[in-house]
């Protein structure tokens, strides 16, 4: 039988009538995406406070107390040179590539400046390291004194500026620190998209 309004069933040669096509709102994301999301920054993160770790190890074994601001020194640990040669230029691979973990793990999932935060301290590194040498030093801690005051931030990093030498081999260290945290960064990455399709 026909249906009341004049409308008939689909195939017996005539349309609904009037029947709107309703587009339906995107389906929000399923929770094990969401999931491998925060799997993936907690496994960025957690890397990077290895790293920080063993760069603490570096300072408290192979460093003397006086170049680590707010590390204390431990007696049984002082002077025994875990590291060798290894800890002079240790710490600056661990900072770019801690931190720039640490950067990417805040930043969405799929953001292309995860990648542009290893890039970022990396370049934060070598300018702290190009700042320690001879030829700009002095008067970069002038420039700070002058333009922000004498403050305890001034002093700390001027001091860090004119005390410290410049080792060509912390800049190698900072680019390979970055490159190995973008790698991390493609691995975890990799395997979140892999979690996503599954």
């Amino acid at each position: 039988p026909p249906n009341q309004g004049g409308a008939r069933h689909p195939g017996s040669g005539s349309d609904w009538g009037p029947v709107r096509a309703v587009k339906l709102p995107p389906a929000s994301r399923r929770p094990a995406a969401r999931l491998a999301d925060r799997g993936s920054a907690a496994c960025l993160a957690a890397t990077g406070c290895l790293a920080l770790v063993l760069g603490l190890l570096v300072y408290l074994t192979d460093r003397e107390a006086s170049h680590a601001l707010l590390i204390p020194s431990v007696a049984a640990l002082a002077g025994s040179g875990w590291f060798g040669v290894l800890g002079q230029s240790l710490p600056s691979l661990v900072h770019p590539f801690a931190f720039g973990l640490f950067t990417a793990a805040v930043l969405p999932s799929r953001s292309s400046w995860r990648y542009g935060a290893c890039v970022v301290w990396c370049a934060v590194n070598v300018a702290f390291e190009v700042g320690q040498h001879a030829h700009v030093s002095a008067r970069l801690a002038e420039v700070l004194h002058s333009s922000l005051g004498q403050t305890a931030l001034t002093r700390t990093l001027a001091n860090y500026l004119v005390r410290g030498a410049f080792d060509g081999g912390d800049i190698v260290a900072a680019v390979i620190g970055a490159l190995a945290a973008a790698g991390v960064l493609r691995l975890v990455s990799s395997i979140s998209e892999n979690d996503h399709v599954a």
